[in-house]
C-alpha cells in the first residue's frame, strides 16, 4: 500500500535593493539546491537572472551582497 506524501513547499520572496532601487525575486525549495533569482522589471518575458539552480545559502549571500551594487553592477552580473 502506497503512502501519500506531501508536496514539498516552495518558498518565495521579494527585496528592493537600498542603493540601486531594483527588486529582485526569489523562489525555490528548502534543502534542495533548486533556487533562482531574478530582476523583477515588470513584464514576464524579459527577467534578467541572476542565479539559477543554486542553494539556499548561496542564494541569500548573493542577496546581502547585492544590498550594496549600483544598478548598473547588478544588470551586469546578470548579464554575465
Amino acid at each position: 500500500m502506497e503512502t501519500s506524501r506531501r508536496p514539498l513547499a516552495k518558498v518565495e520572496g521579494r527585496r528592493r535593493m537600498r542603493q540601486s532601487g531594483l527588486t529582485i525575486a526569489w523562489r525555490g525549495t528548502p534543502r534542495l539546491d533548486d533556487w533562482v533569482a531574478y530582476i523583477v522589471n515588470g513584464t514576464k518575458s524579459k527577467k534578467l537572472i541572476l542565479a539559477d539552480v543554486v542553494s539556499e545559502g548561496k542564494l541569500k549571500g548573493m542577496l546581502s551582497r547585492l544590498q550594496t551594487m549600483s544598478k548598473k553592477e547588478i544588470e551586469k552580473l546578470a548579464k554575465a
